[in-house]
């Protein structure tokens, strides 16, 4: 062995000895070096994005359920509608409290899915109440 390559030897080893954690982004020069040749660079890369494409993969199931949710909320507020014209149409006049709880059905628009949810309950429950009113 040439003197060249035991200093190079020997220099690889004192940095090798430098290197005081696995997580390339701690230390300095020595860790930064160590983590570019044994991939641990590449495999934090790597399970960085695994999070990213669950997040994005939630993200789009969470706007599919609120945009079902939307268009159930919608047909649910139809029906309120249709079931009030039937009942004023049979004749049947409701209470006071009844009507806001109508208007407030009508006029409700919540952005979270359990508020969501809710007002389709309530928007349901309220138009039943009411058909059985109209007989």
């Amino acid at each position: 062995m040439t003197v060249s390559n035991l200093f190079t030897v020997a220099a690889v080893l004192i940095l090798a000895g430098c290197v005081t954690s696995q997580d390339p982004g701690d230390g300095g020069f020595f860790n930064g070096v160590a983590g570019a040749s044994n991939g641990t660079y590449d495999q934090r890369v790597a399970n960085r994005q695994a999070e990213v494409d669950r997040a994005q993969a939630e993200n789009a199931r969470l706007t599919s359920e609120l945009a079902r949710l939307r268009g159930e909320h919608s047909r649910a507020k139809s029906d309120l509608i249709a079931a009030r014209s039937k009942a004023r149409a049979a004749g049947v006049n409701l209470s006071p409290t009844q009507e806001r709880q109508v208007a407030a059905a009508l006029q409700s628009d919540p952005a979270r899915v359990e508020s969501l949810s809710k007002a389709i309950a309530d928007a349901r429950r309220l138009s039943e109440t009411i058909s059985q009113m109209a007989g």
